[in-house]
C-alpha cells in the first residue's frame, strides 16, 4: 500500500469518527435541551385536561351536542386521576423518606446532602400544580 493510499484511508477513517462523534454529541445535547424545556414549560393541569379533552372528542369524533355531554365525565375522571397521583405522590415520598433513614448510617454527609438535594428536585416536578 502506498504511502498517499495510506493517508487517504486514515483521513476517510479519522472523518467517519469524527463525524459519529459529533452527532452523538449534537444528538444527546439537543435531546437535553427539549428535555429540560419541556420541564420548564410544562403548562398546568388545566392544559393538560383540555390537551385530554381535545384527543378524546377528536377520537371519537364527537359533534358538538356529544361533546357537550362528554365534558363533565372527562372532567369527572381527570379530577379522580389527580386524587389518585396526589395520594400515590404522598405515598412514593414517604417511601423515600423512609429510604434516607435507612441508608444515613451508610452514607457521609456530603453523599446524604446530595441525596436529599436530588429528592427536592424529584418532588418539585412531581407537584401538581
Amino acid at each position: 500500500m502506498t504511502t498517499e493510499r495510506k493517508r487517504a484511508l486514515l483521513m476517510i477513517g479519522s472523518t467517519l469518527i469524527i463525524g459519529i462523534l459529533i452527532g452523538a454529541l449534537a444528538v444527546g445535547f439537543w435531546s437535553n435541551q427539549t428535555h429540560r424545556a419541556g420541564k420548564r414549560n410544562t403548562g398546568s393541569r388545566k392544559d393538560g385536561r383540555e390537551i385530554f379533552m381535545k384527543k378524546i372528542l377528536s377520537v371519537v369524533e364527537a359533534d358538538s351536542a356529544q361533546a357537550k355531554l362528554i365534558r363533565p365525565y372527562v372532567n369527572e375522571t381527570m379530577a379522580k386521576i389527580d386524587s389518585i397521583q396526589v395520594k400515590t405522590n404522598r405515598e412514593i415520598f414517604h417511601l423515600a423518606d423512609t429510604f434516607e433513614l435507612k441508608l444515613e448510617p451508610i452514607l457521609t454527609e456530603e453523599q446524604m446532602k446530595k441525596l436529599k438535594e436530588f429528592h427536592k428536585r424529584v418532588r418539585k416536578d412531581k407537584e401538581i400544580k
